[in-house]
This record gives C-alpha cells, sequence and structure tokens, in this order.
C-alpha cells in the first residue's frame, strides 16, 4: 500500500511538473503564429506579433509582446490603423496539452487607434477580405464590431481590457481630429449565454465621460441579425444619454431605439462647447423613439424640454445615391419669453408668450454640405412682450431708473436662405413708439435697425452665444440736446449740438468699453479712431483719434456772455471732467476766430491740467509746434506755451487775435510764456516769460513809417497819423520782447523799410497803456538800393526818437544820443536763448542775412545799454552767434505740472480793465490836431480808440552809436568812433580803423 502511495504521489508530481514545465517546451514563435492566424482568419486584419516576448509563469501562465500592430487592406503602404505598447494574454496551461482555444483574457496596455478617411473615402481600418468576400466591402466594413465580438467568442475569452487607450479619428474637410484619450474598458463575455457587457470611461477635451452597455447576442451582432442594444454615456456635468431596442448592423442600421437625454444644467453643457447661457436657464430633456430603416432614420414623438418651454415635432434624414436628405418641422405653444431670451444668451426679467412653428429642408453630401443647405420656414410671434432691468454702461445709466422696453409686438418670418430670419414688430421705449426691423443673414450676421421720431439705429454684424455681439452699433439723432433732455442727462456746454452720429465696434465690461473703428459726429465736429473709455469717479479716454473739424470754444466757456469790452470769460474747470491719453491727427481746429489745419499732437490730461505736445500744426501758410499746457486745477484758468511759430502769414494770423493794423509778411516767433486769467485782457496783464518774433518781407498798413519819421522834425508831433492809404513797405521788423508785472519790455528791435531804418528798445505798461520807447532812424544809401550785390548801409544824421504817453496819444519827440544810448529795458539774458533758436529757424528763412545782421547789431546794443548785461556779450559778431554745440540739444524747459501762478511776482492784479489796452488799430470818428508834418502828402493826425495790447511790439534796435560830444570835445575813443561809423555804414569791419 506504501508503495502504492509513493507511485502515485510521483506520478502527481510528474503531471504538475509537466503543466508547469509545458508551456517552456511550446515554442513562443508558435505561439505568436497561432494567435495571428486566429485573428486574422476571424477579423481579415493582420496582426503583427514581432516585438520582444517574455513568459511569465504567477500567478498565472502568460505571454506579453511588446509593440504590436494591426493592419487592413492599407497594410501595403506600411500602415497599422492600431499600435499597442503592450500585449499580455492570459494562457489555459490545461488546453496546452488537450488542444483548442489556449488564450483565457487579453490586457492591452496603452493602445492607439488612428482611424482616417483618405480623399477616396476609403478607410483605414478597412479590413482585408478574403477570397469569395468581394462585393462585401460595405457589410464587412459596417459589421467590423461584430467580426471583433465574434473572435473573441470564438477563442473563448473570459475578459478583454483596456488601460490608457487613444482613440484619433479624422476626415479630409476635418478642422482637428477627434481624440479620445484615457481609455480604460473591460469587455466581458457571459459564458452561460451570447451576450457581451462593457464598462468603462475615456476623456475628451479633458473632460471624463463614463460609458457602458450590453449586446444581446454576439452572434446575431457577427452574422447581421436583430439583436438586443443597451448603451449609457454619463458626461462631467451628470448629463446622460441612454439608447435602448433592437438594432441589427448590417451596411446599414436596421431597428428600433428608444432615446432619453437628460441635462440637469444647460448653462454647465453650453459652456462645455464654449457658448454662455443663464444659470437660470435650467435643465433640458429630449425623449424620442428613433427609427432604423433601410431608406433613412426618423423620429416619433419627440419631445424636447428647456426649463418651462416644450417643442414637439418630426425629423427625418433619408438616405440619397449620393447624399443626403433632411426635413422636419418642430412646434411649441405659449413658450416664456423669458426663457426664450435665456435660451440665446440674454439674461433679464421679462414677460409675455410666444408661439413657434417652423419647418425645414436640406439636401447634401456630408453634414457640412447638409447644415449649409438647410431651409427654414415658418415664423414664429410675440404679443405684449416686455424686457425690464436693461443695463446700460455707467456713462449711459441713469440713477434710479429702470430701463425697460415694453409693449412688444414681433413677428419673425424664417424664409430661405439668403436672409434665414426676419424681423418686424414695434415695442416702446419711456413712452417713445420704436419701430424694429432686421434679421439674421445666412452669415450667421445680425442686420437689426431701430427707429423713432427722435432717433434711429441699427447693429449690423456676427452674433454667437459663445462671444456674443461683435459688430456694428450706429446711432444717430438730428436734436442731440432735445434728445439729452428726453433721455434724462443733461449735456456739458461742449457737447451740445443738433445733429450726432455715432457708429463703431464697442465692447462693454465692468471697468468701461472699449472701441474700435469707431465714428463720433456732432454738427461740425466729427472724430474716428480706436480707443477705449474707462468710466469710473473720473472718466478717462485714451487711444488714437482723427479728427475731421474741432471747435473748442464752448469748452472752455459756460456761456455766451460778454463783458462791457466784448470779451468772454474763460472757463478751465470742465478738465476736472475727465482724463485724457490720446495721439490726435486734427484736419481742421477753430478756437475762437483762430484756425489751425494738420495737427499732430499728443493730449495727456489729469488733475485738471492739460498737456499738449504739438508736433506740428498747420497755421496761416506757416506751421507751429511746441508744448502748450491748460491748467484749470486752479481757480483761474492757467496756461504755460513754450511754442515756435515758422513761415507764418501774418495778416490773417495777428487779425485772429485783435482788431489791429493790417501787417503782412512772413512771421517767425519763439515764446516761452505763462499767463493766468479769465479774460484775454486779463491774460495778457498777467503774461510772464519772454517772445522774439521776426517779420520778414511785408507791409504795414495805414501808416507811413518814413514820413512819421520825418514829420518829427525837431518840434516832435503827437497823435498817430493813421491814413487809410498809407503803407510802410519793410523787409524785416523784429524784437524781442519781455514780459513782467504787466509790462512788456522790448529789446532790440529793427524795422527796415525801402528807405529808412528805425532801431531801438522800449516798454509798454499793459495795465493802462503807458509807453516809453527809444527809436534810432536812419537814412538808407539810395545809391545802393537797387545794387543787390552791395551792401546796406545808412546815413546817422538823423535824432533818436522817444514815444511816451498813452498808446492810443503818443508823443514824438526827438532826444540827444547821450539819452538814447543810456536807455535800458529788460535783461538781455532772459531773451538770449530764444533770439538764438529763433535765428536758427531764420536760417532757412528768404531774409535771412539781413535780418540776422539787423538782430546782431541790435543785441549789442541792448548790452552796451545794460551795463548788468554788457560784460556777458561779446563786442562781435557782425552776424547772430549760433547756439553753442552744449546747446544743441537743449530746448526751452518742459511744461510742469505744478499751480501756475495767477501773477507775476510782485504784481497787483488788474482790477479796471477799462485801462488795459490793446495794439493801436485804425481810428475812429474821433481826432486830435497835431503838429503838422513835412512830408509830400496829406494826412490825418488822430487818436486811435483804446484797445487791449496783445502783439504791438514796435519797438527798435540799432547798430553802434557814436559820441558827438566827445568827438565834438576830442575825448572820444577813435576806435570805438571809427568801428561804429563802419557798423552804421555797413563798412567791412577796419576798414576805417586800420
Amino acid at each position: 500500500m506504501k508503495r502504492s502511495l509513493l507511485i502515485f504521489g510521483a506520478l502527481a508530481a510528474l503531471v504538475v511538473c509537466g503543466l508547469v514545465l509545458a508551456p517552456l517546451l511550446v515554442p513562443q514563435k508558435q505561439l505568436k503564429a497561432q494567435i495571428a492566424e486566429s485573428f486574422e482568419t476571424a477579423t481579415g486584419w493582420k496582426l503583427r506579433l514581432d516585438g520582444r516576448t517574455s513568459v511569465d509563469l504567477f500567478p498565472t501562465l502568460a505571454i506579453e509582446v511588446d509593440n504590436v500592430g494591426v493592419a487592413g487592406v492599407a497594410r501595403a503602404d506600411g500602415i497599422e490603423f492600431a499600435r499597442v505598447e503592450k500585449a499580455r494574454f492570459e494562457l489555459n496551461s490545461l488546453r496546452l496539452l488537450t488542444g483548442g482555444n489556449i488564450i483565457r483574457n487579453i490586457e492591452l496596455v496603452e493602445p492607439k487607434w488612428t482611424l482616417e478617411f483618405d480623399q477616396k473615402g476609403d478607410a483605414s481600418w478597412q479590413p482585408q477580405l478574403s477570397e469569395g468576400e468581394e462585393g462585401e466591402a460595405s457589410l464587412v466594413a459596417a459589421n467590423i464590431a461584430g467580426r471583433v465580438a465574434s473572435f473573441m467568442q470564438q477563442l473563448d475569452l473570459d475578459t478583454v481590457s483596456i488601460q490608457k487607450g487613444v482613440v484619433s479619428y479624422s476626415e479630409p474637410e476635418q478642422e482637428a481630429p477627434i481624440v479620445l484619450s484615457e481609455i480604460d474598458l473591460v469587455l466581458n463575455f457571459e459564458h452561460d449565454g451570447d451576450g457581451l457587457t462593457a464598462e468603462g470611461a475615456f476623456n475628451q477635451s479633458e473632460e471624463r465621460y463614463v460609458v457602458g452597455g450590453r449586446v444581446g447576442s454576439v452572434t446575431a451582432l457577427s452574422e447581421a441579425r436583430a439583436t438586443s442594444v443597451e448603451a449609457h454615456v454619463t458626461g462631467p456635468t451628470q448629463e446622460k444619454v441612454r439608447f435602448n431596442g433592437q438594432l441589427a448592423f448590417g451596411a446599414r442600421p436596421v431597428g428600433t431605439l428608444q432615446v432619453s437625454v437628460e441635462l440637469p444644467s444647460l448653462a454647465a453643457v453650453a459652456a462645455q462647447h464654449d457658448a454662455a447661457f443663464p444659470e437660470g436657464v435650467g435643465s433640458g430633456a429630449l425623449t424620442s423613439e428613433l427609427q432604423f430603416r433601410q431608406r433613412g432614420v426618423r423620429t416619433k414623438d419627440l419631445s424636447i424640454t428647456a426649463g418651462s418651454v416644450g417643442f414637439g415635432g418630426t425629423i427625418a434624414l433619408n438616405y440619397l445615391e449620393d447624399g443626403y436628405e433632411l426635413k422636419g418641422q418642430v412646434s411649441g405653444q405659449s413658450l416664456n419669453f423669458e426663457q426664450l431670451l435665456r435660451l440665446v444668451g440674454l439674461d433679464a426679467p421679462a414677460s409675455g408668450f410666444a408661439n413657434v412653428d417652423a419647418s425645414f429642408y436640406g439636401v447634401g453630401q456630408s453634414y457640412d454640405e447638409l447644415v449649409a443647405a438647410l431651409e427654414v420656414d415658418g415664423g414664429a410671434i410675440l404679443r405684449k412682450g416686455r424686457v425690464a432691468d436693461i443695463r446700460l454702461p455707467d456713462m449711459l445709466a441713469v440713477e434710479g431708473r429702470d430701463e425697460a422696453l415694453d409693449d412688444m409686438d414681433l413677428t419673425f418670418v424664417f424664409s430661405g436662405l439668403s436672409q434665414p430670419l426676419q424681423l418686424q414688430g414695434t415695442a416702446r421705449w419711456h413712452g417713445e413708439p420704436i419701430v424694429l426691423q432686421g434679421g439674421l443673414r445666412s452669415d450667421a450676421n445680425i442686420d437689426l435697425a431701430f427707429s423713432s421720431e427722435m432717433f434711429s439705429g441699427s447693429l449690423t454684424g456676427p452674433y454667437s452665444l459663445r462671444d456674443g455681439f461683435d459688430g456694428i452699433f450706429a446711432f444717430q439723432t438730428d436734436d442731440f440736446s432735445n434728445f439729452a433732455r428726453w433721455y434724462g442727462r443733461p449735456l456739458p456746454r461742449y457737447l451740445r449740438g443738433q445733429k450726432l452720429e455715432l457708429s463703431g465696434q464697442f465692447e462693454a465690461d465692468d471697468s468701461g468699453v472699449a472701441f474700435e473703428n469707431a465714428r463720433f459726429v456732432l454738427d461740425d465736429t466729427s472724430l474716428k479712431g480706436t480707443g477705449r473709455l474707462d468710466t469710473g469717479e473720473v472718466p478717462k479716454l485714451s487711444g488714437e483719434l482723427e479728427v475731421a473739424h474741432a471747435s473748442f470754444d464752448k469748452m472752455f466757456s459756460r456761456s455766451d456772455e460778454k463783458n462791457d469790452k466784448g470779451e468772454g470769460a474763460y472757463d478751465f474747470s470742465v478738465l476736472r471732467s475727465f482724463d485724457l491719453d490720446l495721439a490726435l491727427s486734427i484736419q481742421d481746429l477753430k478756437l475762437g476766430a483762430l484756425r489751425g489745419r494738420n495737427a499732430e499732437l499728443k493730449a495727456a490730461l489729469s488733475d485738471g491740467r492739460l498737456a499738449l505736445d504739438v508736433a506740428r500744426v498747420g497755421l496761416y501758410q506757416g506751421e507751429g509746434a511746441g508744448k502748450l499746457l491748460l491748467n484749470g486745477a486752479t481757480v483761474k484758468p492757467g496756461i504755460s506755451a513754450e511754442f515756435s511759430l515758422k513761415g507764418i502769414d501774418a495778416a490773417p494770423f495777428l487779425a485772429s487775435l485783435s482788431d489791429m493794423p493790417r501787417v503782412d509778411g512772413n512771421l517767425y516767433a519763439e515764446m516761452d510764456v505763462n499767463t493766468s486769467g479769465k479774460t484775454p485782457s486779463d491774460l495778457w496783464v498777467n503774461m510772464g516769460g519772454a517772445l522774439s518774433f521776426q517779420l520778414g518781407n511785408g507791409m504795414l498798413h495805414e501808416l507811413d513809417v518814413d514820413r512819421l519819421v520825418a514829420s518829427v522834425g525837431g518840434k516832435g508831433i503827437t497823435g498817430w497819423p493813421f491814413t487809410d492809404n498809407d503803407q510802410t513797405e519793410f523787409s524785416s521788423w523784429g524784437a524781442d520782447v519781455i514780459f513782467d508785472q504787466g509790462t512788456a519790455e522790448f529789446q532790440a528791435l529793427t524795422l527796415q523799410s525801402k528807405t529808412a531804418l528805425v532801431e531801438g528798445r522800449g516798454a509798454i505798461n499793459i495795465k493802462d497803456g503807458e509807453v516809453l520807447w527809444y527809436l534810432q532812424p536812419s537814412l538808407l544809401d539810395q545809391s545802393k538800393l537797387d545794387d543787390e550785390g552791395a551792401a546796406t548801409t545808412q546815413t546817422a544824421d538823423m535824432a533818436p526818437l522817444k514815444i511816451r504817453g498813452s498808446i492810443n496819444l503818443p508823443s514824438f519827440e526827438p532826444v540827444d544820443v547821450q539819452e538814447y544810448a543810456s536807455a535800458s529795458f529788460g535783461d538781455v539774458k532772459q531773451t538770449q536763448k530764444l533770439s538764438e533758436k529763433l535765428a536758427k529757424d531764420l536760417e532757412t528763412a528768404k531774409t535771412v542775412e539781413e535780418a540776422q545782421r539787423l538782430r546782431a547789431a541790435a543785441a549789442r546794443d541792448a548790452a552796451v545799454a545794460s551795463p548788468e548785461a554788457a560784460k556777458d556779450v561779446a563786442a562781435e559778431p557782425a552776424v547772430l552767434a549760433q547756439p553753442s554745440a552744449e546747446d544743441n540739444d537743449v530746448t526751452t524747459a518742459s511744461v510742469g505740472d505744478g499751480d501756475l501762478p495767477p501773477l507775476a511776482e510782485g504784481a497787483v492784479a488788474n482790477t479796471d480793465t477799462s485801462k488795459v489796452v490793446m495794439p493801436v488799430a485804425k481810428p475812429g470818428e474821433a481826432s486830435t490836431p497835431a503838429v503838422a508834418a513835412t512830408a509830400p502828402k496829406k494826412s490825418r493826425v488822430i487818436a486811435a480808440p483804446k484797445r487791449d495790447l496783445k502783439r504791438r511790439d514796435v519797438v527798435p534796435r540799432g547798430p553802434g552809436n557814436v559820441n558827438v560830444e566827445a568827438v565834438a570835445d576830442g575825448t572820444a575813443d577813435p576806435d570805438a568812433t571809427l568801428s561804429s561809423l563802419e557798423e552804421a555804414f555797413g563798412m567791412p569791419a577796419g576798414f576805417l580803423s586800420d
């Protein structure tokens, strides 16, 4: 007995060892070949198993193969539509000895399927048909799932599992492939029947979906016979899709399915597809029976609900020989208007009900063609609708008022492809009847117009649930001021007007409104550009604007009232109402009578201070450039200017500034001034800084300077000898002016006419109109006037003149040379930088040489007359010195941000504006007798009426002087005397003294 037990135990041990060692004795190539052959026979696909192979004994017997590939008919091109990083085949050890299918379970790790259609419509996964199956390609392709399931059943598998799989699907016209990733799926085969169940999950667009289902009979599935089918999908927001019914999967599926879709949150589902629904839109659901036939698919008992609204209808998709036909009908009665608004992305309280009845039809060879050719017919009606709580940007909203559209009676018509949706109807806005008309074009663009007796407008451009409206908004009214009063937002003075037109692309957010290609027209003012308006406690406008016409009169004044002098009051307080950061291009601009063109500038406004950096502005045939600061932060308006004028036509320019005698000529000027005040008179009285100007090749009308000089003689005269037909032609006229404490002090003034040269210096008290000028007239050498190559020379036989008294009725009298030489006004150093800058400007002017010679001589004269400045001014040169190298890049001081002083240091405000005088002008009827002038023609010597002083700076400068008394008693310096005579007669330096 013991021997029998030992023998039986030994045999058992040999059997166990055999079971363990048997797989090792079976060649791996034979196993892989058996698996590949079975797979290809059942499915028509080539299975490549040439990767690295390993065998596991525990916990179960298994073979692992790396880098597995699967190919169909496209294998000849070296294309495999499926690849697996690692395939694990669990084996049945007993069947290695007894025969039969040896694979129990299959595990695929990181498989990737690339499913593509080529331009011919062939699929990358098309299986290789065996002989006798020609003509069945469509059937085989449609029944691939059944073939795979049948193959697995033939292998008598228990499970097939997939880990971290990827499926990529694409078509030729598709923008991007559809990708399912992180696929985890388990297929279980029912041994007590013919069924197959599946459970798993996958990712799409970083969202996780759970899937499951069951096929009642794998055999029926593989043989294209009807079998029960059940499937379900659960999305990331718990949306659920279920299918349940009987289908036969042949060339086309045939059978019936019950379909149900549950969407707990329409807003969450829309967000997954980049669309925006309000949270209050609610849930959605769809139920229907899908009937699959050989000729197409149709719905039965279709029901669609979205929140509180429901639709019913039928849909049919028919198969054509070369495409598809889609048709159907959808209707809904007494639909909640508020819910309909939510479904188009608008969240606003609303009331009213609508009825919808529409049908659709389309034919195409693909889905895209089908949608593009879809025609919708029918319509919808809304009666007594209302939309409340309409939100407007803060800058347009009226505080404490709810915006609403009432009495909305609208008719929507669906008709054709070119205009798939048309709308027409009426509504009321704050009692104003409004007519609405427009629709949706085939290119998904809105074209909606609205109008009333008071205003009109339109919305044109694309609209989508994802991006909202991204088109052009337009609005216009023929009485803007009246519209603003009706609307409840009174306008500031500078925005009042009649005709308003507004258009552009606008995008509002919580902090403001961005605009692109916007156009704004108010009467004669128009602008266009791109930028942003930030709303807040102080609105800020930024961007780039092109202005066709700009008038600033109303912006800087509160009313049209004038004082007793006919002046309006300036008010810069508007600058505290908003901020600016703009690049401006202005075609035409107007400020009072001043006109400009083609201005290029940058405007920065903050805390009531407007800084203008003017690159260029065209002014009366010339141009200007520089920096301006308008200060509205202080009680009195303030202005600072660092500005250059070049080649200005003087007559219209000076006429735009004041009523004064006409002066023709080319004007060049450099200024660095500041002032403050509410009226033009105040601004002139409070002026500080310096000005340097030069007029060339001009004409002074109504005054003959040559005859005025001759009229003084040895007795002098009183009053201005104005005559309508008088005039003085001059080649140059210029001066340097210093404004200080209500006084304009003139240095280096020169005026050269055809026959005389007048030079000098002086001052005008702007507050009371008192003047004190010293002039040195000289007669030019008549013999050289017509010789262009000869130097201009002058005689010194005329006595200096002194002009004093009121600017309206001054006295002219001769004085001795000593008094003229000792007269001093202002500090030459204050205007030196401006004089040098002006000289540089004049280098390109036609009157350069003569103007520079006169200005250089006048500068030396002013330096000699001012002892403090004499030591800083050289006795030479003959022409005005150019700026030093270290000053070449230096400009006058930038406009600062500090408060402007109301008056110059130590000055007292002018309270009696009647004493403020302006430049001399053409006289009125009153006249005052004067000493008769010895002149070849008669003239009237009369008093000029009082006028405010602005630009009347007629005070000369001159070359060197000769002390006649010192020469007579022999005490004069011979070299200085000879040098002065050389300068006076235009001789070369050293002609007499060497």
